[in-house]
Order: C-alpha cells, then structure tokens, then sequence
C-alpha cells in the first residue's frame, strides 16, 4: 500500500495532492467548511523509500486485478508509418505498461488494415501498372513501392468511376479468398507486415499479437447471423443496426454491417474482430487508443456490440481519442512540400538533432549514433506524453531535444549524471553501493534515521518520488500519461538541485538518495517505454 492510499485508509477520506508549498496533500472538511492540510511524516517516507531500495520499483497502490486487451498502432498495410501513426503507439505502449503495472492481466494488439477497399484500389493499380501479370507478379514489390502504389490508386478512385467500381469488385472477391487476388494480397501483406515491426521495434513499442482485418473475416458470418437475430435489417440494399437511444442529443446514425454486394464494411471487421477478442481472451474491458476524428465510430461499435448480445453487458469498452500532431505554425505536421512525413523521416530527424548536440561531448561517431537515436526517440516520446493525449501539441524538435528543461533527454541525462557519480566511484552497478560492506548499510534506512535531520533538498526528492507512485493512479483514471511525466521530471529536477549545490560523493545520504533516485526513475521511464543510456 503506498502512502496516499495508507493516508485515506487512516482518516477515511480521500485526499489529492496539493499544490501548496511544504503541504502533500488536502482534503474539504464540509463540517468546518475549510480544507484540511496534510504533510507526509518522515516516518513514513522512510518505509517508502525502504520498500523502493529493496523491491526495486515504486510501490503502487493495490487495483483490483482484471484482463485488459489493448488496441493501439493502427498500421495498414501498403502503406509506410507515417507521423499520423506515431501517438497510437507511443500513447497506447505506455498506458498498456502503466495498467501493468498494478499487476493487470494485459494483452495488445496493433489491428493491422489489410482487409479493406485500399486492398482492393492496390490490386487494380498495380495490374494497370505491370506489377501483376495473369494472377502473379512479375516485378519486384517491397514497401517503398506500395507506398507510392496506394496514393497513385486513392487519387485514380475519386477521379475514374469505372476504376473504383474495378476496385470494389476486387474487394469483394479478396474478402471472399478468391484467387489470385488472396495469394496477391498474402504477399503485399508479408511485405508490409515486416517492415513495419521493424518500426515499431525502433519506438519500442511491443505486442502480444499481430493481428488484421482479415483475421476476422471467419467469424464475420457467424456476428452477421447474431446481429439478424438482434434487430439488423434492410436498408437500400445494405445490413444495417441501429444504435441510438433515446437520450442521445446528437445524431447517431445506424452502422452499416454489409454493403449490398455482400461486401464488408470497416466496422463489420471492427465489431467482429472485438468479438473473436472477446471469445479468445474474456477481457473484462477494452481500451482502444486512436484518433479523436474516430471516436463516433468507435461509440457506434460499442453499441453494437453491447446491443446485439456480442460481448456481456460487464465489459468495459474505453476509446482513448488523441489530437493531432501540428507544426510550429499550429497546422498539421509535414513537410514543405505539403507531404506526410514518413516515420523513417521523423525517427531521422530527432536523431539528427540529438547527434548534433551530442557532437562537442564525443569524438565516437558510431557510439554518437547509437546514442542519439535513443535520445531522440526519448525526445519524442517525452513531448508527446508530456501533453493531455486528448489535445493537440506542437511538434518542436529544437524544443524537445534540449538538454535542459522539460524533455526527454533531461531524464536520460540525469540517470547518466547518477551513473557517473557511481563509475567515478568505481562502483559498476548500484548491487555493488548495497552490499553488506558499503556504508550505506545494505542500501536501507533505519527507523532512528526519523531523528537524523534531512536537509530540505532530500526530503523535496523522497516527497517528489511519492508524489510519482502517485501519478500512476491518476494516469488510469484520465486514461493520459502526463501525470506520470509531469512528476517523473519533478523528481529529476529536484535531484538536480541537490547535485547543483551539495557533493553527492561526500555523502553517504546523498548517495543513497542518488541510486534511489536512479530506481524510482528507470521504472518511471521503462513505464514511459524510453530506453535509458549509460551516459551521455
């Protein structure tokens, strides 16, 4: 149990963090109209940091335990990651980590678009183009190519009528296996598949499977005979489901299952895939993080699946809307050309920027390469996270790969500043600081050291550590990760000040502060899904 909730327990209310000077935590007495004030005893900081030093994690407070099934990346295939795809993975990895680790059963899946009309518009493209020659290919085909194939289709579809009707038909006969085009598409989607995990790998973004559309498809007949015998019906041809209610105050139109040449629909594919997840895993909720421009879609789903008796009435169903990622100028981020920046582009660019700080520091380029990608990776993923998922943000890179101030790279370089301290020490791993004959008593505290007085700097760390354990309850609660950033860079910071104005070495509280300090802040970042560096 950690403090906050020891706390509670104690005065039987519930109390929020204060944002008052010397003062933890506040609580309204309604019987004395007035609030209440609440400092955290020494005492008590000494058990949690005790609990820190030996578990090697921060101690949260207990969640009741459930199945969580997590849907975030959003990559389709045919088509390269681009930097519209990079906050479903980053917010989506996170917040599954976050959920983690209060010792929640999670399983994620990134829900690749392989099963829709894009398939159908690539297939016609590329006949016209040469690539497919009597039910086979005959040229070469890898990512880059189908990257240039899809726009080259999307724009021909809305131009040639008799193209998208082309590409309608291959559709349906793809959704149907027919051959060649099933044998055409397992291919494209191989290819895609691949160099798409190899992005994901580079953002550290992790999933348990790696599941499409086209998973679905087996189940969709058995959901559409469901949905018959639950109110679906006829309209111009097409299956459609109501879903409104009488207290909906905006327009909420009926979800179309099946288009009236038998084709499937994304939200056909959506509905039952949510369905096969729930047969396979019994997830007692779903959390599913993508774009805010989705979140009508998403509430249609929900309803299907709760209205048509696919998944029990208990299951949770949380859609994590995100806002868009916007240039210096407030527009959507891209190049000056006007065109979507690839994520190789991006990845490139925070890279570049981070190498060329690092530059003056060392003379090892390859080791300055290495290093830089993950300080720029950090700096991306901090700026994101650092802001309410919900709004939109600014993509600075100069900003966001400073040294100093609120950024990736500051967390990175303060756990390279710790690790420094301890290597000039000749120490290699804090396990050789804790050992029965280091001074600082097997890294642990006893309870007279309540009598020892703490300067203001240690006690400003040990508060600021709690005040993290904390942000992880708030991070499930409004479903964002900055809560946990917010008091994750506290925590650095206030570990800063203390390195800026007292000798660390010279201390044996102060080095016990530092490799607590290391602790609390590797579980906050591998939270984050930032890989930290040595040294920098």
């Amino acid at each position: 149990m950690n403090i906050k909730t020891q706390i509670e327990k104690n005065i039987g209310r519930e109390i929020s963090p204060s944002k008052i000077d010397g003062v933890d935590y506040q609580y309204f007495d309604k019987d004395k109209k007035s609030f209440v004030n609440i400092t955290i005893p020494d005492k008590d900081l000494i058990t949690f940091t005790n609990e820190v030093m030996k578990s090697g994690k921060l101690p949260l407070a207990t969640q009741k335990s459930k199945t969580i099934f997590f849907d975030y990346g959003g990559a389709n295939v045919a088509k390269q990651l681009h930097i519209g795809h990079l906050r479903s993975p980053i917010v989506g990895e996170a917040l599954k980590r976050v959920f983690k680790a209060f010792g929640h059963k999670t399983i994620s899946d990134t829900f690749f678009g392989d099963w829709g009309l894009q398939m159908g518009l690539v297939l016609a493209q590329m006949i016209d183009e040469g690539f497919i020659k009597n039910g086979d290919f005959v040229k070469d085909t890898d990512l880059d190519t189908l990257n240039a194939i899809y726009p080259a289709a999307s724009k021909r579809s809305k131009e040639d009528p008799e193209f998208y009707k082309r590409a309608e038909s291959i559709t349906a006969m793809l959704q149907q296996k027919a051959r060649p085009y099933f044998g055409l598409w397992r291919t494209i989607r191989d290819v895609s598949v691949n160099r798409i995990k190899e992005s994901y790998k580079i953002l550290n973004c992790t999933f348990d499977t790696f599941k499409g559309e086209s998973d679905a498809s087996e189940y969709i007949d058995e959901v559409l005979e469901i949905l018959k015998k639950r109110g679906a019906t006829k309209s111009e041809g097409c299956l459609v489901f109501d879903v409104k209610t009488e207290t909906d105050t905006a327009p909420m139109p009926p979800v179309i299952l099946q288009k009236s040449n038998g084709g499937e629909l994304y939200a056909t594919t959506d509905i039952a895939t949510a369905y096969y997840r729930y047969k396979k895993y019994k997830p007692d909720q779903f959390i599913y993080i993508n774009d805010a421009r989705q979140s009508l879609q998403m509430e249609q789903n929900f309803r299907v699946l709760k209205k048509g008796g696919l998944v029990p009435e208990s299951v949770q169903f949380t859609h994590v809307p995100f806002g868009t990622m916007n240039g210096t100028d407030g527009k959507p981020f891209k190049t000056r050309a006007g065109d979507t920046i690839k994520l190789d582009e991006v990845i490139q660019m925070v890279t570049d920027a981070a190498e060329k700080k690092m530059r003056a520091v060392t003379a090892d380029s390859k080791k300055n390469l290495e290093v830089a990608q993950l300080i720029g990776i950090s700096a991306l993923k901090f700026a994101d996270l650092c802001n309410n998922v919900r709004k939109d943000y600014i993509f600075d890179i100069e900003k966001f790969t400073s040294f100093e101030g609120k950024t990736g790279p500051y967390l990175l370089y303060t756990v390279a500043r710790i690790n420094s301290i301890f290597k000039k020490m000749g120490a290699t791993a804090f396990a050789d600081i804790s050992s029965p004959t280091s001074s600082l008593r097997c890294g642990l505290w006893s309870s007279e050291k309540s009598a020892t007085p703490w300067s203001n700097p240690i006690r400003d760390i040990l508060r600021a550590a709690v005040k993290l354990a904390d942000s992880y309850t708030s991070a499930t609660q409004v479903y964002s990760l900055n809560p946990i950033v917010d008091a994750t860079y506290n925590l650095a910071a206030q570990f800063n000040l203390l390195y800026a104005n007292e000798s660390i070495q010279k201390s044996d509280d102060n080095l016990f502060i530092a490799a607590f300090v290391k602790i609390c802040l590797l579980f906050a970042l591998d939270t984050l899904a930032i890989t930290p560096v040595d040294e920098m």
